[in-house]
């Protein structure tokens, strides 16, 4: 995957060579475990995704911030 962007109930993805995350324009940090090759960060503590396009999807699927929930 060299360049993947797209737009996820309503937020918008951009990975780059599976170095760098953005979601909606803020870099999104991020752990990539290379013996389980498996992805994580610190908005879903302690959960592993199997791509960063999963986890990408899941924290704009499963947090505040990126949800598009109203405080």
């Amino acid at each position: 995957m060299t360049h993947h962007t797209e737009v996820f109930e309503g937020g918008t993805i951009d990975i780059e060579d599976d170095t760098s995350l953005t979601i909606n324009g803020k870099e999104i940090s991020y752990v990539h475990d290379a013996v389980k090759n498996k992805w994580s960060s610190r908005y879903l503590p302690y959960t592993q995704y199997d791509s960063l396009l999963d986890l990408a999807r899941a924290i704009i699927r499963d947090t505040v911030e990126f949800s598009g929930v109203k405080e």
